[in-house]
């Protein structure tokens, strides 16, 4: 599988930079995704999913500063906030042996699309519309 059999049109928000990082994201879930059922390479499941929670943090952290002006910035930021707390939890289940990647690769996947179409796209747009 590749980007562009998830990449559809109504996952840009307009903004060139964000939607690099929102396709990367998706290439990084890729990997991950290729690797759910590879049980017998812990190390290289780890590598994918620090990988992806590292840059997921780069990406909100670019995200919110050009979001900075829109006026409800910090339920955005709650919602990073939040999501960061659940990778972090993955991290610790991964740790104890105890996480199911299957899970995760499907929680990853519904997150990230419903986050960018449902809320990144309308704070982009909202703030276009206010300048």
């Amino acid at each position: 599988m590749d980007i562009t059999a998830i990449w559809k049109p109504e996952y840009s928000v307009g903004h060139q930079e964000i939607d690099e990082q929102h396709r990367y994201l998706f290439e990084l879930w890729i990997m991950l995704d290729s690797m759910k059922n590879q049980s017998d390479n812990k190390l290289s499941l780890e590598q994918a999913l620090l990988s992806l929670f590292d840059y997921v943090e780069i990406h909100f952290s670019n995200e919110e500063n050009y979001l900075q002006a829109h006026p409800t910035i910090e339920e955005h930021k709650k919602i990073h906030a939040d999501f960061i707390g659940q990778t972090k939890l993955f991290m610790e289940q991964f740790s104890a042996e105890k996480l199911d990647i299957h899970t995760v690769v499907d929680f990853l996947l519904d997150w990230i699309t419903h986050h960018i179409v449902k809320t990144d796209v309308r704070y982009f747009k909202e703030l276009k519309q206010k300048a």
